[in-house]
């Protein structure tokens, strides 16, 4: 990076030139140039002296067209280790010197106690149209301003809700009887069902058995269910077949088109020897009204002194939560919960309201879908109405309502000290992203679902194969974010973190009022619902939805949401995810409380690990889960480095050459593009200081470096980004030589030639495992695993096509520090 010119530093605008991207983009400052702590665990580089020089800045764009006399804004900001010691303030300042109200909140600390993260909200006044300002962030000894009661008023507040539950009638209809992959009584070609919906003027659908229908196995009794779907849809004007994300086989769900239909009949004709049966999996009850009201809540909390999430002088924000209950008998629906996120900016004379409803009990009674609508109000008048729809069990989803004006601004981070922070890998800033790829996401958002519980960009069925935009170290859509900070893309990645509330994983404890801890409760499995005899689950009747989650190719999905917004949504979501990855496999595998994810694919193990060391990272220091987060990515990290880098050379199920393994399976058929998930994770977890993942790392780079490094042993680099790679040789032993090991695989290359292009893994492309490859190269050198930088380098020069890619998609487009 270029250092900037002093006459800037002397007017404390130095952050300019990192806003304007002089210099090569390809690292960060002099002093984040230096390896830390957050790779070593020894002495962290000394913070600037000068407190006139900024630690960083924003700039607040206004996006209206008439000048705003008082802007408040609240975003994230990440702090790089050292940049902010314990105790200390920020204050802020514009580019003409004019002091800037600020605050810091929601602190997570580095592990010599200086910031890490923090939520800032600023009050920015006299904002042009269309103007953007750029706002200084110094660190100050001053004592932290506080609000106190005189100086606020939350008079504003006075939302309501109302729902309106319904219970539709959802029948099952399930065509034959076969038993797993043994076929049953088959359906005969030419045979006619008759199914007849209803009793009073009754609808009647006859199917005709085709040859491809015939049969008994679920290839062929699928394809009849999705023939009376057809039937049904294509004609009916009271009943809505579906197929809960295309799938459910032989199964076929009915319901009315109306959410408060009165129940309906299922009668079949049929003169063969199949079978079809009916089951209920929703009965009907006619609707009931719900209300929240959060205003006593609220006054409670006031009354008690229980300190806001947010207090300073520029932002008091208060999380509200409340049952909902029904309006005559006073009953509390056991499984629906507002929980509103309650801030008040310009001494609370306008509100903003995080909306969030919840169906995510762990333990309360009678868990499922619930079909619903919803209306707010404030002072009596409607400010929003959401029209009937199915929330889905342990699903969550929100929307941000206003009152008093809405402020027409957003946030952009400097970027540059963004990344330099370690909060995330280094994206290459100097990728420059193509109109037309903005305006394609953006397009292609509009047309996307992304009402509640809608999907946006999110693949329903996560275990699907082939590449996808959210399967990475971050997302495709956040990788665009963060090179662009485009609103339109700032919109994708929030409406596709949103999408991912919708997931069935959200596990809510009630008497903690945080995600289910696993300590609490040893024997909980959370997938589908199920559980151990121990901690058993209430059992879900109406669970059917679009989503299969997995943690094998599950996305990062609100991580970064959060360090950009420092709404606490995100925050929640991104617990959710890291918790549901350790809790929903068997009890006994993740050795119950302990939470340790080997048993997952390899790449799952990264994935899973990503999580929980997102969620020990951005939670306050103050948060209840923090210590249990933290534990967490401990237990794993110790466990690693107990099993694999003291090696058992007698164990021909231990990797000998430096890989990992999904528990004891054989590795025959090894993936390396999933190591180097393990190692892109590591690096990131080493580069924060976690104790162990240096070591860990250090271990696994033999495979995930040694690749790319022997071939003086014989193992030519050139085909290093391979899918699959034998390692066991026809003997069934361990091959740990990597000339050997070479020769077994390619047996007809004699000879490494340096200048051989790629051999595989898709070299011009940026979504390949030859970009996986860039990826791990670039971050173990950052970290300084021997061999790292000059194989990053080379590797480099071998892919010159798949530099102008990144523009597309920059999903691996991570450089060294």
């Amino acid at each position: 990076m270029k250092k900037c010119s002093p006459i800037f530093a002397k007017l404390g605008l130095v952050l300019i030139c990192l806003l304007s991207s002089c210099g090569d983009g390809s690292s960060g400052s002099a002093a984040s140039n230096n390896v830390n702590s957050a790779t070593t665990g020894t002495a962290l580089v000394a913070p600037p002296t000068d407190p006139s020089v900024a630690i960083t800045s924003f700039t607040v764009v206004s996006t209206a067209t008439a000048a705003q006399k008082s802007v408040p804004v609240t975003f994230g900001q990440p702090f790089k280790a050292g940049d902010l010691l314990n105790g200390s303030q920020i204050e802020a300042r514009d580019a003409s010197g004019n002091s800037v109200p600020v605050q810091m909140d929601e602190v997570s600390s580095h592990l010599d106690g200086s910031v890490r993260f923090a939520v800032i909200s600023a009050q920015v006044a006299d904002l042009q149209a269309n103007e953007q300002r750029v706002i200084h962030l110094y660190r100050t000894t001053s004592a932290a301003n506080t609000a106190s009661a005189a100086n606020f008023s939350t008079n504003a507040f006075d939302l309501k809700l109302a729902a309106i539950v319904y219970s539709p009638q959802i029948s099952v209809v399930t065509f034959g009887n076969r038993n797993g992959t043994t076929a049953g009584t088959p359906y005969l070609e030419g045979e006619q069902i008759t199914l007849q919906l209803g009793d009073t003027n009754p609808e009647q659908y006859v199917l005709t058995v085709s040859a491809a229908q015939a049969g008994g196995g679920f290839q062929t009794l699928t394809k009849i269910a999705e023939g009376f779907l057809a039937l049904i849809n294509a004609s009916s004007k009271k009943y809505l077949a579906y197929k809960p994300g295309g799938g459910g086989y032989e199964n076929l769900w009915i319901t009315p088109l109306k959410t408060d239909g009165a129940a309906f009949a299922i009668k079949f004709s049929y003169a063969g020897a199949a079978v079809q049966t009916v089951s209920q999996q929703q009965t009907y009850q006619a609707p009931h009204s719900y209300q929240a009201t959060p205003r006593p809540v609220l006054d409670a909390m006031l009354a008690s002194g229980q300190s806001p999430r947010l207090n300073g002088p520029t932002a008091r924000e208060y999380t509200i939560v409340t049952p909902f209950v029904d309006s005559s008998s006073g009953t509390k629906h056991p499984q629906l919960m507002a929980r509103l996120h309650t801030r008040f900016v310009d001494a609370g004379q306008r509100v903003r309201t995080d909306m969030v409803i919840e169906n995510n009990w762990t333990y309360e009674p009678n868990p499922g879908n619930l079909t619903y609508e919803l209306a707010v109000t404030q002072g009596g008048q409607t400010i929003y109405h959401q029209a009937p729809f199915t929330h889905y069990h342990h699903a969550r989803w929100h929307k941000v309502l206003w009152t008093g004006a809405e402020p027409q601004a957003q946030v952009r981070q400097d970027m540059r000290y963004f990344l330099d922070s370690r909060a995330t890998w280094n994206y290459n800033l100097a990728v420059q992203i193509p109109e037309k790829v903005l305006a394609a996401e953006a397009a292609s958002l509009a047309t996307a679902d992304t009402s509640p519980m809608g999907t946006a960009f999110v693949t329903p069925y996560f275990p699907g194969t082939g590449g996808r935009p959210d399967i990475g170290p971050l997302p495709r859509w956040t990788a665009l974010y963060l090179l662009s900070q485009d609103p339109r893309q700032r919109a994708v990645m929030l409406a596709n973190a949103d999408a991912a509330a919708s997931v069935p994983i959200h596990y809510r404890d009630a008497p903690t009022d945080q995600p289910v801890s696993l300590v609490t409760h040893p024997g909980l499995a959370m997938r589908y619902g199920t559980s151990s005899a121990v901690d058993a689950l209430p059992a879900n009747t109406n669970d059917a939805t679009v989503w299969t989650p997995d943690t094998s190719h599950q996305a990062s999905f609100s991580y970064v949401p959060y360090l950009v917004t420092g709404d606490a949504f995100y925050l929640d979501e991104t617990l959710f995810w890291a918790n549901w990855n350790m809790g929903n496999n068997n009890p006994a595998y993740r050795q119950f409380g302990k939470g340790i994810v080997n048993s997952e694919q390899v790449r799952g193990q990264a994935w899973a690990l990503r999580s929980i060391g997102e969620a020990t990272r951005a939670l306050p220091d103050r948060h209840p889960m923090k210590t249990y987060f933290k534990t967490k990515l401990a237990h794993n990290l110790a466990w690693y480095n107990a099993t694999y880098p003291p090696r058992n050379t007698s164990d021909n199920n231990m990797s000998q050459i430096g890989m990992v393994e999904q528990g004891l399976d054989a590795l025959s058929n090894t993936r390396p593009w999933m190591d180097d998930y393990v190692a892109i994770v590591l690096a990131q977890l080493a580069e924060n200081g976690e104790p162990g993942a240096l070591n860990y790392l250090q271990w696994l780079s033999n495979f995930t470096v040694g690749r790319f490094t022997h071939e003086a042993s014989g193992y030519c680099a050139a085909y290093a980004s391979i899918y699959t790679l034998l390692v066991f040789d026809a003997n069934g032993k361990q091959i740990t030589d990597w000339g050997a090991l070479f020769k077994y695989n390619w047996p007809a290359v004699t000879a490494c030639d340096p200048n051989q292009a790629i051999a595989s893994g898709y070299p011009e492309w940026a979504g390949g495992y030859a970009a996986t490859a860039r990826a791990v190269l670039s971050v173990s050198a950052s970290v300084g695993i021997a061999g790292a930088a000059d194989a990053y380098k080379r590797w480099v020069t071998l892919t010159p096509k798949m530099d102008a890619d990144f523009s597309n998609d920059p999903t691996w487009a991570i450089i060294q520090r």
